[in-house]
Protein backbone atom coordinates (compact mmCIF):
# COMPACT_ATOMS: atom_id res chain seq x y z
CA UNK A 1 0.00 0.00 0.00
CA UNK A 2 -4.47 2.10 2.59
CA UNK A 3 -10.21 -0.18 4.41
CA UNK A 4 -14.25 1.27 1.53
CA UNK A 5 -11.09 1.13 4.29
CA UNK A 6 -8.42 2.24 2.24
CA UNK A 7 -10.15 4.59 0.57
CA UNK A 8 -12.75 5.55 3.53
CA UNK A 9 -11.06 5.02 6.53
CA UNK A 10 -7.46 7.05 6.19
CA UNK A 11 -10.24 10.16 5.06
CA UNK A 12 -12.29 9.65 8.45
CA UNK A 13 -9.68 9.42 10.36
CA UNK A 14 -7.85 12.68 9.14
CA UNK A 15 -11.06 14.37 9.52
CA UNK A 16 -11.84 12.73 12.90
CA UNK A 17 -8.15 14.34 14.31
CA UNK A 18 -8.48 16.91 12.81
CA UNK A 19 -11.69 18.27 14.23
CA UNK A 20 -11.43 16.83 17.76
CA UNK A 21 -7.82 15.77 18.92
CA UNK A 22 -7.90 16.87 22.46
CA UNK A 23 -11.13 14.27 22.33
CA UNK A 24 -9.80 11.81 21.03
CA UNK A 25 -6.21 12.29 23.38
CA UNK A 26 -8.56 12.08 26.33
CA UNK A 27 -10.76 9.34 25.79
CA UNK A 28 -7.12 7.42 25.26
CA UNK A 29 -6.61 8.32 28.40
CA UNK A 30 -9.73 7.63 30.16
CA UNK A 31 -9.02 3.89 28.46
CA UNK A 32 -5.58 3.44 30.45
CA UNK A 33 -6.84 4.87 33.94
CA UNK A 34 -9.79 2.41 33.49
CA UNK A 35 -7.19 -0.59 32.71
CA UNK A 36 -5.21 0.76 35.89
CA UNK A 37 -8.22 0.65 38.38
CA UNK A 38 -9.11 -2.69 37.17
CA UNK A 39 -5.63 -4.10 37.38
CA UNK A 40 -4.31 -1.99 40.13
CA UNK A 41 -1.31 -0.74 38.11
CA UNK A 42 -0.90 2.02 35.84
CA UNK A 43 -0.34 -0.73 32.41
CA UNK A 44 -0.43 0.80 29.36
CA UNK A 45 -2.79 -0.82 26.81
CA UNK A 46 -2.23 -4.25 25.01
CA UNK A 47 -2.61 -2.43 21.69
CA UNK A 48 0.01 0.10 22.87
CA UNK A 49 2.70 -2.26 24.41
CA UNK A 50 4.43 -3.87 21.21
CA UNK A 51 4.75 0.34 20.30
CA UNK A 52 6.66 0.99 23.06
CA UNK A 53 8.48 -2.20 23.14
CA UNK A 54 10.27 -2.08 19.40
CA UNK A 55 11.30 0.87 17.94
CA UNK A 56 11.91 -0.06 14.88
CA UNK A 57 10.03 1.41 11.93
CA UNK A 58 7.14 -0.65 10.21
CA UNK A 59 8.15 -1.47 6.13
CA UNK A 60 4.37 -0.19 4.32
CA UNK A 61 4.62 -1.28 0.55
CA UNK A 62 2.66 1.25 -1.67
CA UNK A 63 1.47 0.96 -5.40
CA UNK A 64 2.96 4.80 -6.34
CA UNK A 65 0.85 4.66 -9.31
CA UNK A 66 -2.79 3.98 -6.92
CA UNK A 67 -4.01 7.02 -5.70
CA UNK A 68 -6.17 4.85 -2.96
CA UNK A 69 -2.62 4.12 -2.05
CA UNK A 70 -1.07 7.89 -1.90
CA UNK A 71 -4.04 8.85 -0.23
CA UNK A 72 -3.18 6.22 2.83
CA UNK A 73 0.36 7.07 2.77
CA UNK A 74 -0.29 10.86 2.87
CA UNK A 75 -2.54 10.12 6.31
CA UNK A 76 0.02 7.62 7.49
CA UNK A 77 3.01 10.49 6.97
CA UNK A 78 0.31 12.96 8.37
CA UNK A 79 0.23 10.99 11.73
CA UNK A 80 4.01 9.68 11.48
CA UNK A 81 4.96 13.21 11.79
CA UNK A 82 8.53 12.43 12.28
CA UNK A 83 8.75 9.38 10.13
CA UNK A 84 10.27 7.45 12.52
CA UNK A 85 7.36 4.84 12.80
CA UNK A 86 6.70 3.97 9.54
CA UNK A 87 8.60 3.62 6.44
CA UNK A 88 7.06 3.57 2.96
CA UNK A 89 8.57 1.21 0.02
CA UNK A 90 7.31 1.80 -3.57
CA UNK A 91 6.75 -1.57 -5.35
CA UNK A 92 6.78 0.62 -8.63
CA UNK A 93 10.53 1.80 -8.21
CA UNK A 94 12.95 -0.16 -10.34
CA UNK A 95 15.10 -0.59 -7.64
CA UNK A 96 12.61 -2.83 -5.39
CA UNK A 97 14.07 -5.77 -4.33
CA UNK A 98 11.10 -8.86 -2.88
CA UNK A 99 14.12 -9.94 -1.34
CA UNK A 100 14.64 -6.91 1.15
CA UNK A 101 10.89 -6.55 1.54
CA UNK A 102 10.05 -10.21 2.96
CA UNK A 103 10.31 -11.81 -0.07
CA UNK A 104 7.30 -10.11 -1.64
CA UNK A 105 6.85 -10.50 -5.86
CA UNK A 106 5.85 -7.62 -7.30
CA UNK A 107 2.50 -9.26 -8.35
CA UNK A 108 1.96 -10.34 -4.33
CA UNK A 109 2.30 -6.55 -3.39
CA UNK A 110 -0.10 -5.36 -6.30
CA UNK A 111 -2.80 -8.06 -5.33
CA UNK A 112 -3.14 -6.86 -1.64
CA UNK A 113 -2.16 -4.32 1.04
CA UNK A 114 1.00 -5.67 2.76
CA UNK A 115 3.27 -4.62 5.89
CA UNK A 116 6.06 -6.22 7.26
CA UNK A 117 6.19 -5.60 10.80
CA UNK A 118 10.09 -4.86 13.29
CA UNK A 119 10.38 -8.50 13.33
CA UNK A 120 10.15 -8.91 9.52
CA UNK A 121 6.60 -10.81 10.21
CA UNK A 122 4.74 -10.12 6.86
CA UNK A 123 0.82 -9.05 7.27
CA UNK A 124 -1.57 -8.41 4.37
CA UNK A 125 -5.01 -7.33 4.03
CA UNK A 126 -6.88 -5.29 6.86
CA UNK A 127 -4.42 -6.84 9.22
CA UNK A 128 -1.87 -4.74 7.45
CA UNK A 129 -4.11 -1.97 7.48
CA UNK A 130 -4.44 -1.82 10.89
CA UNK A 131 -0.22 -2.83 11.82
CA UNK A 132 0.20 0.79 9.74
CA UNK A 133 -2.12 2.74 11.70
CA UNK A 134 -0.98 0.88 14.92
CA UNK A 135 2.73 1.53 14.39
CA UNK A 136 2.14 5.22 13.38
CA UNK A 137 -0.26 6.13 17.05
CA UNK A 138 -3.69 4.38 16.22
CA UNK A 139 -3.01 0.93 18.61
CA UNK A 140 -6.30 2.12 20.78
CA UNK A 141 -8.49 2.96 18.07
CA UNK A 142 -7.25 -0.22 16.08
CA UNK A 143 -8.24 -2.11 19.10
CA UNK A 144 -11.56 -1.24 18.39
CA UNK A 145 -11.99 -1.95 14.57
CA UNK A 146 -10.75 -5.72 16.03
CA UNK A 147 -14.00 -6.09 17.67
CA UNK A 148 -15.84 -9.28 15.69
CA UNK A 149 -18.95 -7.37 14.37
CA UNK A 150 -16.59 -4.51 13.32
CA UNK A 151 -13.96 -6.33 12.10
CA UNK A 152 -16.13 -8.12 9.60
CA UNK A 153 -17.57 -5.15 8.38
CA UNK A 154 -14.00 -3.76 7.68
CA UNK A 155 -12.47 -6.88 6.03
CA UNK A 156 -15.63 -6.54 3.60
CA UNK A 157 -14.60 -3.03 2.85
CA UNK A 158 -11.18 -4.15 2.52
CA UNK A 159 -11.54 -6.66 -0.24
CA UNK A 160 -14.07 -4.53 -2.20
CA UNK A 161 -11.35 -1.24 -2.22
CA UNK A 162 -8.67 -3.60 -2.75
CA UNK A 163 -10.02 -5.13 -6.09
CA UNK A 164 -11.33 -1.97 -7.37
CA UNK A 165 -8.49 0.78 -6.05
CA UNK A 166 -7.87 1.40 -9.38
CA UNK A 167 -11.04 2.34 -10.40
CA UNK A 168 -11.88 4.09 -6.95
CA UNK A 169 -8.45 6.35 -7.99
CA UNK A 170 -9.93 7.59 -10.76
CA UNK A 171 -12.55 9.32 -8.91
CA UNK A 172 -10.64 10.35 -6.06
CA UNK A 173 -9.28 14.12 -6.07
CA UNK A 174 -5.92 13.94 -8.69
CA UNK A 175 -6.98 10.22 -9.99
CA UNK A 176 -7.82 11.42 -13.63
CA UNK A 177 -4.76 13.37 -14.02
CA UNK A 178 -2.71 10.27 -12.47
CA UNK A 179 -4.23 8.11 -14.61
CA UNK A 180 -3.32 9.79 -17.51
CA UNK A 181 0.47 9.65 -16.51
CA UNK A 182 0.00 5.92 -16.30
CA UNK A 183 -1.35 5.93 -19.94
CA UNK A 184 1.80 8.15 -21.10
CA UNK A 185 4.35 5.98 -19.66
CA UNK A 186 2.16 2.96 -20.63
CA UNK A 187 2.61 4.29 -24.16
CA UNK A 188 6.29 5.69 -24.21
CA UNK A 189 6.95 2.22 -22.51
CA UNK A 190 5.10 0.15 -25.61
CA UNK A 191 7.15 2.52 -28.41
CA UNK A 192 10.26 1.44 -26.66
CA UNK A 193 9.38 -1.72 -27.09
CA UNK A 194 8.42 -1.02 -30.64
CA UNK A 195 5.11 -1.75 -30.06
CA UNK A 196 2.22 0.65 -30.48
CA UNK A 197 -1.87 0.83 -29.33
CA UNK A 198 -4.11 0.69 -32.50
CA UNK A 199 -5.28 4.46 -33.02
CA UNK A 200 -8.86 3.36 -32.95
CA UNK A 201 -8.83 1.09 -29.46
CA UNK A 202 -7.44 2.48 -26.19
CA UNK A 203 -4.07 0.84 -24.02
CA UNK A 204 -4.88 -1.21 -21.77
CA UNK A 205 -3.64 0.37 -18.56
CA UNK A 206 -1.54 -2.67 -16.73
CA UNK A 207 -3.18 -2.19 -13.51
CA UNK A 208 -6.60 -2.96 -15.11
CA UNK A 209 -4.76 -6.17 -15.98
CA UNK A 210 -3.97 -6.74 -12.46
CA UNK A 211 -7.73 -6.56 -11.63
CA UNK A 212 -8.64 -8.76 -14.55
CA UNK A 213 -6.53 -11.55 -12.64
CA UNK A 214 -8.10 -10.95 -9.34
CA UNK A 215 -11.15 -11.21 -11.05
Amino acid sequence: MLPLLAAVLPLALTALHAASPNRLAASAIRKELRVSCFSGIAAPLPSDAGQQVSTAPVSVLYDGLCMVCLTNKKVLTWFDKRGEKVRFVDIRSRGYDPASNGGISFDDAMRTFHVIDADGTVLEGADAVMMAYSAAGLGWLMALLRFPLIRILIDGAYRVVSRHRHTISRWMPGGAALARTVDSLNEMESAAHGVSCDEEEECMLDYDEVEDKAA
